[in-house]
């Protein structure tokens, strides 16, 4: 997504969806009863504004900005939309052995992922915050104040966050679990000391938790993103998500599809 973003608040859009299957890790979504079979996207549904878990009219359904851009990508290819939930280090190991069709979950487009896996061209750009107890943020100003024997570090595992974790806090501790929210509450029980994610995943637990606060430290590349991922030499299904991303970013639409799910997020 281009940098600069004007984040305006909108209206929420929600595509026409039925209820979760039953399994409580597999959501469908009807988009147009025309259509014949399911794509299936696998995702890792613990990281708002990209991938959460909410009541929708009564019904337990996913919603966020991969969610939606994930609707606008079946349509394209005139399916409806199976989304299959599970923990984010399982996501790439299932679009390898074919169980799901892509991916979106937030995924940076790494050189050691792109050996396993297709990227499509990135979609949003978001830099890397170190969230922290809104009492320390006056404490923790810089890396050498946290990279310390006594410090414990958070991170998502199998994520790009638990790469800049060990690769930037030598001495410090480090935490690596699969859940950003139980990630969250470790931070809140003072049995973590920070937890690296996307800042607008932080910026979401900032509004959700006075208590919490972003650090004053810059981590990571400024410029990394997400991408959606897909099984290896699949150029024609790369081929249709890149025309379908691109032409959400041109027209403006994956600027209303982020506004959306921060403001559902809040």
């Amino acid at each position: 997504m281009k940098k600069g973003l004007m984040i305006t608040v909108l209206m929420l859009f929600v595509g026409l969806l039925s209820g979760c299957s039953t399994s409580s890790n597999i959501y469908t979504y009807i988009l147009d009863e025309s259509f014949e079979g399911f794509i299936t996207l696998g995702t890792s549904a613990d990281y708002p504004p990209y991938e959460w878990p909410k009541q929708v009219d009564g019904k337990n359904t996913l919603v966020g900005i991969d969610i939606e851009i994930a609707k606008e990508i079946a349509i394209a290819l005139n399916k409806n939309l199976k989304v299959v939930n599970k923990g984010f280090d399982f996501l790439l190991d299932d679009l390898e052995n074919g169980k799901v069709d892509f991916v979106l979950a937030g995924m940076t487009p790494t050189e050691e992922r792109a050996k396993q896996v297709d990227f499509s061209m990135v979609y949003y750009e978001a830099i890397q915050v170190i969230l922290v107890q809104k009492s320390m943020v006056n404490t923790y100003t810089t890396i050498d104040s946290l990279n310390l024997a006594n410090v414990r570090i958070g991170a998502q595992m199998g994520s790009i966050q638990q790469d800049l974790a060990n690769d930037t806090f030598t001495v410090a501790q480090k935490s690596f679990i699969q859940s950003i929210p139980d990630l969250v509450m470790r931070l809140m029980d003072g049995q973590v000391n920070a937890v690296i994610m996307e800042k607008p995943v932080a910026d979401g637990y900032v509004l959700n938790q006075t208590s919490l606060a972003i650090a004053s430290i810059q981590i990571g590349d400024p410029d990394g993103g997400s991408a959606v991922a897909v099984q290896k030499g699949n150029i024609e299904l790369l081929k249709v998500i890149n025309a379908v991303l691109t032409d959400l970013i041109e027209s403006g639409k994956m600027d209303e599809i982020v506004a959306n799910a921060i403001v559902l997020n809040s």
